[in-house]
């Protein structure tokens, strides 16, 4: 799943699994497309387990510090059990 935004300006997005992620946790991240290198952490929330949906988000100071380009994300997940997966990832194009 490939995310756009505009660098400088915070950005939020809602996805929806359509499963159930009760107990679950979740972190996302955008990294570098050239090292693979963390470049930064977005906000990550459960916001309706029952529903499948979770939330990730960055502030307007962290896609600033990106800036304009191509950067990869993706989006994991622990399920109860200790189980990891990786459930999204993709591309960002941060323009201006």
């Amino acid at each position: 799943m490939n995310l756009r935004w505009r660098a400088g300006d915070s950005f939020s997005s809602l996805l929806d699994f359509d499963i159930t992620l009760t107990g679950y946790t979740a972190s996302a991240i955008v990294t570098s497309t050239v090292t693979g290198a963390t470049l930064a952490t977005f906000t990550t929330t459960v916001a309706d387990a029952a529903a499948g949906k979770i939330n990730v988000a960055l502030s307007s100071a962290q896609t600033s510090t990106l800036g304009v380009g191509t950067y990869g994300w993706s989006l994991t997940w622990v399920a109860p059990g200790s189980v990891t997966r990786t459930a999204l990832e993709g591309y960002v194009d941060a323009t201006i």
